[in-house]
C-alpha cells in the first residue's frame, strides 16, 4: 500500500510542477490518478466508502468544476485533476477533501501575494488581481494531506 501512496504523491507532484511552471496540467496526470485508483481498488487498498460513493463524488466534482470552468473561475486542468482526486474519496470525505484543498489554496494565495510584494520588480508589474495562480499546487498539497490523513 505504501507503493500506491507513493505513486499517488508522485503523480500529484508532477501535476503541481507542471502547473507551477506552465499554468498547464496535462490530461495524463488526472488519467494516471484515475488508473492508479482502479489498480488500488483491485489491489485491496483500504478505501473507506463503497465504490458508488467514490463514483458519485467524482461525477459531482467534475460537474461543479465544469461550471466553475465555464465562468472562468477555475482552469480546465484544475477541474480534471480535482475530479480525479475526488474519486479517491467517498462522498462522506468530500467536505474534508474540499477543506484540505481550500486551506492549501489559501496558503498558495498568501505566498503568491508575499512574493508579489517583496519579489524583484521585473519590468512592469501587473496588478495582483490580474495575475494567475497555479491552483494545481493547492490541489496537490490538499490531496496529499487528505490521503495521508484519511488512509493512515
Amino acid at each position: 500500500m505504501i507503493a500506491i501512496k507513493a505513486a499517488f504523491v508522485a503523480i500529484l507532484l508532477l501535476a503541481a510542477w507542471s502547473d507551477a511552471r506552465r499554468f498547464l496540467i496535462p490530461n495524463i496526470y488526472p488519467l494516471l490518478l484515475l488508473l492508479l485508483g482502479a489498480i488500488a481498488w483491485f489491489a485491496g487498498f483500504p478505501f473507506i466508502a463503497p465504490l458508488w460513493s467514490h463514483a458519485v463524488h467524482f461525477v459531482l466534482a467534475l460537474g461543479i468544476g465544469m461550471l466553475l470552468f465555464h465562468f472562468g473561475w477555475f482552469g480546465g486542468g484544475d477541474v480534471k485533476l480535482y475530479a480525479a482526486l475526488a474519486a479517491w474519496f467517498g462522498l462522506s470525505d468530500g467536505l474534508f477533501l474540499l477543506l484540505a484543498v481550500s486551506l492549501s489554496g489559501a496558503a498558495v494565495v498568501i505566498l503568491s501575494v508575499v512574493f508579489h510584494l517583496v519579489g524583484p520588480a521585473r519590468g512592469e508589474r501587473k496588478s495582483f488581481m490580474k495575475r494567475r495562480i497555479a491552483y494545481g499546487l493547492a490541489i496537490a498539497a490538499g490531496g496529499v494531506s487528505a490521503l495521508l490523513w484519511t488512509y493512515r
